[in-house]
C-alpha cells in the first residue's frame, strides 16, 4: 500500500512526467499528507486529466490540500475522491476549489460523510461553476434540508448533466 511517502515521490513524478493523463491511486493509505503532495503536484502539472484517490484516508484536512490543487490545475476533468472521510470541512473546502476551477467536468464525493451543512457548500460551488457535468455525492448523510440546498444549486446551474 502506498502511504504519504509514496504519494512525495508521486508527486514529483507528475511535475516532471509530459504523457502522463491518467493516474490512479486508490485503495492505499496516502492519508492528508500524502494529499498534500499529490495536491503540489497538481499545482504544476498542466497534463494530467484524470485523478482517482478513493479509499485512501483522507479528511477534510486533505480535501484543503486537494481544493488548492485543483484551484491551480487547468487540465483534470475527473476527480474521484469517495470512500474517504472529508466530511462537512472537506466539502467545504473543495467547494471552495470549483468555484474557481474552469476545467473540472466530474467530481464524486460519494461515502465521505457529508452532511447537510456539506450539501449547502456544494450547492453554492455548483451555483457558480459551469464545467461540472457530473456530481456523485451518494452514500453520505445528507438529510432533506440537504437536498433541498442542492436542489437550488441546480436551479441556476447550466453544466450538469448527472
Amino acid at each position: 500500500e502506498i502511504t504519504s511517502e509514496g504519494a512525495r515521490y508521486i508527486s514529483e513524478a507528475i511535475q516532471s512526467i509530459t504523457t502522463l493523463q491518467k493516474l490512479d491511486i486508490s485503495r492505499n493509505k496516502i492519508s492528508d499528507d500524502g494529499a498534500a503532495a499529490i495536491s503540489d503536484g497538481l499545482k504544476t502539472n498542466n497534463l494530467l486529466q484524470e485523478l482517482n484517490m478513493l479509499y485512501n484516508e483522507i479528511t477534510s484536512k486533505g480535501a484543503r490540500y486537494i481544493s488548492e490543487g485543483i484551484q491551480s490545475n487547468s487540465t483534470l476533468q475527473k476527480l474521484h475522491i469517495s470512500h474517504n472521510k472529508i466530511s462537512d470541512d472537506g466539502a467545504a473546502a473543495i467547494s471552495d476549489g470549483l468555484k474557481t476551477n474552469n476545467s473540472l467536468q466530474e467530481l464524486d464525493m460519494s461515502s465521505n460523510e457529508i452532511t447537510s451543512e456539506g450539501a449547502q457548500y456544494i450547492s453554492e460551488a455548483i451555483q457558480s461553476n459551469s464545467t461540472l457535468q457530473k456530481l456523485h455525492i451518494s452514500h453520505n448523510k445528507i438529510s432533506d434540508d440537504g437536498a433541498a440546498a442542492i436542489s437550488d444549486g441546480l436551479k441556476t446551474n447550466n453544466s450538469l448533466q448527472e
